[in-house]
Parts: structure tokens; sequence; C-alpha cells
């Protein structure tokens, strides 16, 4: 009898060449006899074939060959990929698959076609040694790549100590309208340290003193211009604002007063809410008389988009440590199986972009950092492992997410991390998650510190952040691609107007209390204002 033996889970698996016939038998006792109506030439026999060939390790190469013969290399995954062989010396022929159909190098080889395949070297130089070598590379895309957005920071802008070439003394003697002084002048301080933060309309209206300096990001709600710390004044993009003067509401002044964080950290944003819309929603385009640009289109996407418990997650690997990750063990090992699963289940097999949270930037970026993107695509490069059998594989992974920092296309262009990790396939050709402990997450590079926290498939979102101003309805209306109602709206844009002539004029508040007024959790003992970002948000989706 010819043949190879699988033992699993007590039954003993084995074909018979002769005759063509399958028997099962259970190793307690009692026989089934199962005959299939094919004939498998031995040549091609898949079952066999490790037996017949000298196997090649896929992604690696075999050195110190010698005259014309027959190879084999196996492929772990079911989910496809490109299968290139070389030969230094003489030509590849004859390369077949495990269901016995011929293969061309450097094709796809589709679905469902795991196994082993098998190659000859013909027509190489006598007494001379030469080396195979092949390459495995499977691409997983989405239909539709993530666009990128900008991540409107939550922080108002501030008046601190220089980052660099400061006194360390506080310069600024006093704030201005309700702006709120949190050094005391005069005081020592350290670089970069806040100094005067808005008050609860959300706009430094301070001027700074010689010494100090100021920091202007863009966010929800600016005002139409930002003084620089020279007297310079800067247009800034609006969108709170001229969402309020098209849609006669409040959203910027309650998203100032409510939504402020005032620690020294910049990175606290919108990100969630623009990553979920780049999967969820096409590319928005204004419509023309509105006045918005695209990018505070999206912004108001990201801020229907912030409130995590609108959106339902499905398949999720979660909770994975920052690391970094070391080669051997440590604590991000076990998350690697179900991590790449997801790559090749969503990316892969449906072309289906998914959620991250991908962590910091190098080179200073801190494990607490939150940085969530729609991940549109991977790049895995495969490679058995010496000695650890044809099925474990050390993958090289290139991420492809979309920018969260993308303000008048200043950074249009991908965040891409890079990742090296093992892990077993199974023989059913998908990764096996019954031994996660049997694999090792390596490294991080590219733009990566940390592993990521997460990854997710948002199954469905429905579109209502913490913002009570701001409908889906409207956004929609001024939204072109995704279902806006152009007509609504006036041919031309609107001259809009600052903060202080529209906000004073519709309310009759003179500017210090009213909309003006004191934030929740800012010395009065109020419950601290919900942060759309907190670190960790997503730590709730548990597998």
């Amino acid at each position: 009898m010819a043949g190879v033996a699988l033992m699993d889970l007590g039954w003993v698996y084995y074909y018979r060449s002769l005759g063509g016939s399958m028997r099962i038998g259970n190793r307690l006792g009692g026989l089934m006899v199962l005959t299939i109506a094919v004939v498998i030439s031995a040549t091609t026999s898949a079952a066999t074939a490790a037996d017949r060939v000298q196997p090649v390790p896929l992604g690696g190469s075999l050195p110190g060959q010698s005259g014309d013969r027959a190879y084999g290399v196996y492929v772990p995954t079911k989910f496809g990929g490109v299968l290139t062989v070389k030969t230094s010396s003489g030509t590849v022929e004859n390369l077949t698959g495990p269901d016995g159909k011929p293969r061309t190098s450097g094709e796809e080889i589709g679905d469902n076609a795991h196994g082993w395949y098998t190659f000859l070297v013909k027509e190489t130089e006598k007494d001379k040694p030469y080396q195979v070598e092949t390459a495995f590379v499977q691409v997983g895309a989405a239909a539709r790549m993530p666009w990128n957005f900008y991540y409107w920071p939550t922080k108002g802008d501030s008046i601190h100590e220089p980052w660099a070439g400061g006194n360390g003394r506080v310069d600024t003697p006093r704030p201005y309208g309700d702006d709120v002084q949190v050094a005391s002048f005069g005081s020592y301080i350290a670089p970069g340290q806040d100094i005067i933060l808005p008050g609860a309309n959300g706009l430094l209206e301070t001027p700074v003193s010689a010494g100090d300096d100021s920091t202007w990001f863009p966010n929800l709600y600016d005002d139409l211009t930002f003084r620089g710390a020279d007297g310079t004044m800067y247009a800034t993009p609006s969108p709170l604002l001229k969402y309020d003067q098209i849609f006669h509401a409040n959203a910027r002044s309650w998203e100032a007063a409510s939504q402020q964080n005032r620690d020294i950290n910049r990175w606290p944003g919108h990100c969630l809410g623009g990553a979920v819309a780049s999967i969820k929603m096409a590319e928005p385009v204004p419509a023309t008389g509105s006045g918005m640009t695209q990018d505070e289109l999206k912004s108001l996407w990201a801020e229907l988009g912030e409130n995590h418990y609108n959106h339902t997650i499905g398949d999720n690997v979660n909770n994975i440590p920052a690391g970094p990750p070391r080669p051997g063990p440590d604590a991000t090992d076990q998350f690697v199986p179900h991590f790449h699963a997801m790559l090749e289940t969503h990316l892969r097999g449906r072309k289906q972009a998914l959620l991250a949270n991908l962590r910091a930037f190098p080179p200073n970026g801190k494990a607490n950092e939150v940085w969530n993107h729609g991940v549109g695509k991977y790049t895995a490069k495969f490679h058995a492992i010496p000695g650890k059998g044809e099925r474990a594989i050390r993958m090289e992974i290139e991420l492809v997410a979309n920018s969260g920092s993308n303000l008048n296309n200043s950074d249009n262009k991908p965040r891409i991390n890079t990742y090296e990790y093992t892990l077993v396939y199974g023989l059913n050709g998908v990764v096996d998650e019954t031994q996660p402990g049997s694999s090792d997450w390596m490294s991080v590079g590219g733009e990566a510190v940390f592993a990521p926290l997460n990854l997710m498939d948002v199954t469905a979102s429905r579109w209502a952040g913490h913002n009570p101003n701001i409908t889906e309805a409207n956004v929609r209306a001024l939204d072109l691609s995704n279902g806006g109602s152009y007509g609504r709206l006036a041919s031309t844009p609107p001259a809009f107007r600052p903060v202080g002539n529209y906000e004073t004029a519709r309310l009759g508040d003179s500017g210090r209390g009213g909309i003006f007024g004191r934030s929740r959790g800012e010395d009065d003992g109020g419950p601290e204002a919900p942060s759309p970002r907190r670190p960790g948000r997503f730590r709730l989706f548990g597998r």
C-alpha cells in the first residue's frame, strides 16, 4: 500500500492508490468504506507529493542542487496569492497545483488552492550547483480604499511656554475675555506647558506676551480667523460656525463648551468618527452653495460618527497590549492568529475595509495615544520556518491605512505600518487559532511604534454624534456624494460672519454668559465633560 497517514481526533485516514478507494477507520473498532470514483495519477497526487519530490521552503531557497530533478513547495493558505518559482540554472517546467492542473509561475493561484505545488528543474548546467527559490505574496484590498481625513482635535488654542528656547517663566500677565489662566504670572514653567486656555466660548482671546508662545490647531469650533503670536491673522477652517449659519443652529457653541479637553495633549480629537465615516460613506462632495470645503464636510461626518455606542462591531481582535513586540514570548503573541485571520477573511476574502486603532506614530508617540484608521489593504510575504513543518509561517506584513491628518491635502498619503510575526495554518487552509501561544509577534516598523490596540469589522452604524445640534439629515443635505439635496441650498455661499458677530447677534449675549458660559467640569464642581476619544474607548468590545 502506498499512501500518507494523518492522525486527527482518534481517526486514521489513508489513501489506497490501488483501486482508488478511501478507507476511514475508527481505532476503537468497526470500518466504514467509502469508494471514490476518481483516478489520481502517481505523478500528480498531492497526497504523496512530499514523498516524490525535494521540498523547497515557501518564501525561501534551496541551494547546492545538481542535475535535473523534481521539487515541491507547500502553500498553506486557502485565500490565494501569487506563487513564484525560480532557479539559478536551467528552466522551471511543469508547475502543477494540488488539483493536478498546470500553473504559471508569478501568477495568482486563486482561492481554495492550498497544498503541494510540484515542478521540474531541467536543462541545468552539468556539474555546477544551482539554487531553487520560491516566493509567495498575498495582497488583500478593500473594494474601496477608505478616504483620508483630518482628526479635528478637541483641544482649543492656547498660550504656552515655548517648547524650545523659552525663559522658563510665565510672561503673559492675565487672561482676556473668558480665557482661563492656568499658570500664574511670573511663575516657573516647563517647556510646552499651558499658560492660558480658552474658556467656554472655545476662542483664545488673550494676546501673547513676549517670551511666551501660542499654538493653533484647526478644530470644529474655530472662528473665521486666528491671531498668531506675532500678530499675524490667519484664515481658519470653521466647520461648525458655517453649519450654524446655514441651519440656524448652536453646534459651535455647544461643542466649545462641552467637548474641549484641557490637558497638554493635542492628539485627542475625532479620528474615530472620521475613520468609521471613511469606511462606510462615499468620499463627501460639498454642495457648491453651502460654502463648505470638503475637509469641513468630512468634519461633520466625523462628529456624527464619534459616538462609539452607535457602531455595531462584529468580528474583532481587541485589547492587544502595546508591547512593542519582541522576538520570543511577550504579551502580544497570543493575538497574532486572529489578527491575521481577520486580514485574510475580511480584506482578502470580503474586500471589506476594517477599523483599527493603530496607536501612536514614531518617534515619540506614547502607548496611550489613540489613532483610529480605516485599514484598506495589506501585503503579506510568506516564509516557511525551518524545522517547524510546512504550515508554520513567518509573515512579513505591510498594512495600509488612511491618513487621519490630511487637511488641505497636506498629508494626502496613507499610513503604512509593518509587522512581523509567526503563525500556523491548519490543514483546511485557514489560520489555526486553537494554539495562540505558538505564535510570536516579533516586531513592528514603518509608521508604527506599538502593536495595534484592535482590528474590527464595523457591521452597522447610526449617525448621531455627541453634539445634539448636528443631524444626519442636515449633513446629508450638504453632501452630494451621500444623498445631498442640493436644491434646498442657495446657489451662492452665505456671507459667513465671525463668532462675535453671529452668536452675539443671534442670542443677544454680551459674550461673557449664556452660550459663553463656563464648561462643565471647569472648577465649578460639575461632572467632567465627556471626551469623545478617551484612550482605549473600544476596549469594551472583547472577543
